[in-house]
């Protein structure tokens, strides 16, 4: 694997060097019950109960996160049917306090804003075979000439089963992989000359209205990372699942095609139950009752989540700082417990 890593880190050598991160603002945080605050970002606001839903349930759920039964979270955004209806955020001691201006890190919901780019490039014909072999990109570069790798494709890449960090066969098994992604980066700097910081600045964030952008840089090659290091504010992270949710339209204008988001986010690939994956979106459920409700998330580390739910017309943004037990739970007993039975109840 440090064979790859060095490589990887080779390969950004000649790339632009990102802009710096912007310092967000000081605002009023939300007042309880998750009532929005305007911070002109572009959000429609309203109340939960004008897009159907039930504001009681959500206070409760509320009530139980600031009284400590609930799970530790930063903060909670909900979107309905293209509306902020719900902002709620959560202080502790001896940690940053967040706000509606406070930029929070989203880690490996990076690789979804990754996967976005890539669907661009596709859209504009500079990547045209996500089935050619991914050493067709680099063909002066002895590393991919290995044995066995010549197969990896930019798909087995998306879709997290390339085995670079085993022996498996590439498109056999899923397989984590942060530098699977970094190579990703490698891809779309090659056939557009900018990095994902750049591309995704240019191609989604300034049509979205992101302003307050922060990413990180390698340490060795100074460019931006493609598998974490993306930070937004969390109002900023609903407007990426509010582009997906709308098939790659923002407000009337088509930012990535709907064809891409369609495959980007079908299940390509077996995970650990219950979750599948597409090409860096995870795919999962929910029950309510007896009604399985299926969702699209980008995920990071301490169960950072834009959870995209097409069947409700919804979207949510979940942000912890504490480490979870694992990467589902236990924030997603908020979703299932709380924000999704709040669309079904008077």
């Amino acid at each position: 694997m440090r064979a790859w890593i060095g490589f990887i880190a080779a390969l950004w050598a000649f790339a632009l060097h990102p802009t710096g991160a912007q310092t967000a603002f000081a605002a009023e945080p939300a007042s309880a019950c998750g009532i929005p605050s305007d911070i002109h970002d572009g959000w429609a606001m309203t109340s939960p109960e004008k897009q159907g839903m039930n504001a009681r349930l959500l206070c409760t759920m509320d009530d139980g996160i600031t009284g400590g039964k609930l799970a530790n979270v930063d903060d909670v955004v909900v979107i309905r049917h293209g509306v902020l209806v719900y902002e709620r955020y959560y202080n502790y001691p001896h940690q940053l306090n967040f706000d509606a201006t406070t930029r929070h890190d989203g880690y490996s919901m990076t690789k979804s804003v990754v996967s976005l780019l890539v669907g661009i490039a596709m859209d504009r014909g500079l990547i045209k075979d996500m089935d050619a072999p991914v050493a067709a990109y680099f063909p002066d570069n002895a590393d991919l000439r290995m044995p066995g790798k010549d197969p990896i494709t930019l798909r087995h890449l998306l879709m997290m089963s390339a085995g670079l960090g085993s022996s498996t066969a590439p498109g056999v098994a899923f397989a984590y992989d942060n530098g699977e992604t970094e190579l990703i980066g490698a891809i779309l700097n090659k056939v557009t000359g900018n990095a994902v910081d750049v591309l995704a600045r240019e191609n989604i964030f300034e049509p979205l209205g992101i302003k307050d952008v922060g990413w990180d840089q390698d340490p060795l090659s100074g460019v931006a990372t493609s598998a974490y290091g993306l930070s937004l504010r969390p109002r900023d992270w609903a407007k990426i699942g509010q582009l997906v949710l709308n098939r790659g339209v923002w407000e009337g204008r088509q930012i990535v095609s709907g064809s891409w988001v369609d495959q980007s986010t079908a299940e390509h690939i077996k995970t650990e139950e219950p979750l599948a994956y597409g090409y860096q979106w995870w795919l999962g459920r929910s029950l309510d009752g007896e009604r399985e409700i299926r969702w699209i998330a980008a995920r990071g580390f301490n169960s950072q989540k834009i959870i995209v739910i097409p069947a409700l017309d919804m979207v949510v943004v979940i942000n912890p700082s504490r480490r979870s037990k694992n990467m589902v739970g236990p924030e997603l007993e908020l979703l299932d417990r709380y924000i999704i039975p709040a669309t079904f109840k008077d």
